[in-house]
């Protein structure tokens, strides 16, 4: 079986190959790829589907807002070796749930999305795992403003269910709070550490670790991902924020203060923007999953 854990000539000269890198002897596999409307035209999942496409695979791409699903209905998922998500919607995780009830498996589980969907759950998986995180408080609005000290100011503040960055604001004052929470009756507040207005963004492939470090958006504007060189640290934050919530493909969002990483947030099966032969290496480890799951299949009938 094809490794992912090659140095980045060898991946970029595999990418090149496109499907020939992907063959394998056995059958090849039928992937389902489920996806939220919104992520249809983004880099991911396109360019993995291009890969595995090349590859010889199979590839069904299920749009979760095209058509109605009935949960006695297993006929959508019939025949899929693996089926892969990106996406957090309600009706996503719902369908996650309906395939692993049936046995397919799913990359990444439902359990591990809704985790992260859920900020204020994982700022407390973080935080109790030890993993370096912001002072964070979690709570009513009102709460949130009577108790946090004047000195923790300025606030990072997050709705629970937040999406992409909506609805993060910088507070500056306990009285800016009020206005900045809006009708959330829940938030999550950090405080805003000293940093250079940068986030590192470690982003995770199985076994291998990127790092980029690309402007914060809350400091306004977008910007070119810049490509870091990796600390043995760095790899093993990444690595232990994945082993926490079950996840292979994901990114992890940091800032840089007073000279260690401090991660603000975890997300699942990002874009991979600025990573070497991102398709193919998204593609060589969907390969390496679904044929040990077919073999885990085979052996337990």
């Amino acid at each position: 079986m094809l490794l992912a854990t090659r140095d980045s000539r060898t991946q970029s000269r595999d990418a090149k190959n496109g499907g020939a890198a992907l063959q394998h002897a056995n059958a090849p596999l039928h992937c389902g790829v489920l996806v939220e409307a919104r992520y249809l035209a983004h880099a991911q999942p396109r360019g993995m589907v291009r890969a595995l496409t090349a590859g010889g695979h199979r590839v069904t791409v299920f749009n979760t807002q095209s058509a109605l699903r009935d949960t006695e209905n297993s006929r959508w998922f019939a025949g899929l070796d693996l089926l892969i998500a990106r996406g957090r919607s309600t009706d996503l995780l719902a369908r996650l749930s309906v395939a692993e009830a049936a046995g397919i498996p799913t990359l990444h589980r439902r359990q591990a999305i809704a985790a992260l969907r859920d900020k204020a759950h994982m700022a407390a998986r973080l935080r109790a795992a030890g993993i370096p995180v912001p002072p964070t408080w979690i709570g009513p609005t009102a709460q949130v403003r009577r108790k946090i000290p004047r000195a923790a100011y300025p606030l990072i503040l997050k709705p629970v269910n937040g999406d992409n960055c909506q609805g993060i604001r910088i507070v500056d004052t306990p009285h800016a709070l009020d206005h900045a929470a809006g009708s959330e009756s829940c938030v999550i507040a950090q405080r805003l550490l000293p940093n250079n207005g940068y986030d590192v963004k470690l982003y995770v492939v199985g076994e291998n670790v990127w790092a980029m470090r690309k402007r914060s958006a809350l400091r306004g504007g977008a910007s070119a991902a810049t490509r870091l060189a990796l600390p043995k640290a760095w790899r093993d934050l990444a690595r232990r924020c994945g082993e926490i919530f079950g996840l292979e493909l994901f990114r992890v969002d940091c800032i840089e203060t007073d000279g260690a990483l401090q991660v603000i947030e975890v997300n699942d099966f990002p874009n991979y923007t600025g990573v070497p032969a991102a398709d193919f290496m998204l593609a060589v480890h969907v390969v390496q999953f679904g044929y040990a799951r077919r073999r885990a299949i085979r052996l337990e009938s």
